[in-house]
Parts: structure tokens; C-alpha cells; sequence
């Protein structure tokens, strides 16, 4: 073999193997998720035995299905929202006049 065709097969692989590799893609975020139904949450179910506290624990319920559901505020407070209202929640189930009918 000639030594000029052994010098370009040498520069060619030398100036391949230099190449950049692109940077990796990045993953595609999903995107948060803001239609969230009634039924989602759990509304309208039978959560105790009086009617009165359902309708209570429905509103709470609701009231953290209208934080996430329009992405306006932040998740960490709608987050702590959902945490105080299912506190609240579990108050109601375990109360007297919630439990009895």
C-alpha cells in the first residue's frame, strides 16, 4: 500500500473519531394536568351517613379541585390546601353527628 493512501485512511478515521456527539434531548415534561372532574376528587359519593356532612365534605374536596384545576397557584400551596382539607375531612368522618344518622 502506498504511505499517502495509509496518511489520509489515518487522517480520515483521526478527524471522524474528533466528531462531537449532539448533546442528549432532553426528555418532554408531560404536562400538569388541570381538568380535573368531580368525580376525581370524590365528589358526590357517600362519604358518612348524613347527607349534611357529604355536602361538607364535598365543598372541601372542591375547593382543592379548583386550586390544581386552574394552574393559577402554585402546587406546593394547593398541596398544603389538600393536606388541611383532608384533615379536615378525616375530622368530619370520625365525628359524632357524622357518623350516626
Amino acid at each position: 500500500m502506498k504511505p499517502y493512501l495509509l496518511m489520509f485512511m489515518a487522517a480520515v478515521l483521526v478527524v471522524g473519531g474528533c466528531k462531537q456527539k449532539p448533546p442528549p434531548e432532553e426528555p418532554a415534561r408531560t404536562p400538569i394536568r388541570t381538568d380535573f372532574s368531580p368525580e376525581d376528587f370524590g365528589i358526590g359519593r357517600k362519604h358518612t351517613k348524613d347527607p349534611a356532612c357529604n355536602r361538607e365534605i364535598d365543598l372541601l374536596l372542591d375547593q382543592a379541585r379548583l386550586c390544581y384545576g386552574y394552574g393559577s397557584r402554585p402546587a406546593t400551596e394547593c398541596e398544603a390546601l389538600q393536606s388541611s382539607n383532608s384533615h379536615k375531612i378525616g375530622r368530619l368522618k370520625n365525628s359524632s353527628r357524622c357518623s350516626h344518622s
